[in-house]
């Protein structure tokens, strides 16, 4: 046997011995990537670390009670934009309630920063939002149907119906001060209901 084979031999009996020994008797294995950062500072990356699943906390826990509504408003050159909000279901009733509640307050300071806005006069109120199996009343105060000529109050009836049918699927029907708006303001602009796209349309 020439030396190359002995060398050959050798070489072969140690690369056992290192898979014996880190397969059976080093649980940690043999991690080139460890090996390479404890030795050459070139590398900090963990694929161990990463594969491990964020764990759960009683703040991402909490979510399970959040549902994402939308409302609509008005960005600066008129058209009509949804924003999202947060509705706990473990504190507010109803999630489509929260979301006609929110509609009528101003857009937030942050959105009003962006450049939207909305045609709901700041003094309208929900006087009430009655839900059964088969549909939604919703009740405003008189302030909704004030001020701002047709233009505004047809676009504010419009961000009304685009929020409400994005937050449920039973008809809707808009009440004024206890009274079904079949007309509203002062230009007289009819409102077919339910409310729905089509309930503006001549």
């Amino acid at each position: 046997m020439n030396f190359a084979q002995k060398f050959g031999i050798f070489c072969l009996i140690v690369i056992s011995v290192c898979y014996v020994y880190f397969s059976f008797f080093n649980k940690d294995g043999f991690d080139f990537f460890k090996f390479r950062d404890n030795h050459e500072g070139e590398l900090n990356y963990y694929p161990e670390w990463q594969s491990e699943e964020e764990p759960k906390t009683d703040e991402n826990s909490k979510n399970d009670d959040v549902k994402v509504i939308k409302i609509f408003v008005t960005d600066s050159k008129g058209n009509l934009r949804s924003v999202n909000r947060n509705c706990n279901t473990a504190v507010e009733k109803s999630c489509f309630e929260f979301a006609i509640e929110q509609l009528v307050s101003s857009p937030t300071k942050w959105e009003k920063s962006k450049g939207l806005s909305s045609e709901i006069p700041s003094g309208t109120k929900v006087l009430s939002v009655r839900e059964s199996n088969n549909n939604i009343l919703v009740d405003l105060s008189p302030a909704f149907e004030s001020g701002g000529g047709a233009e505004s109050t047809y676009i504010r009836v419009h961000q009304l119906i685009k929020t409400a049918n994005a937050n449920t699927k039973l008809p809707v029907y808009l009440y004024i001060n206890g009274k079904q708006a079949d007309v509203i303001g002062g230009e007289g602009i009819m409102v077919k209901q339910p409310l729905n796209e089509r309930s503006l349309d001549d």
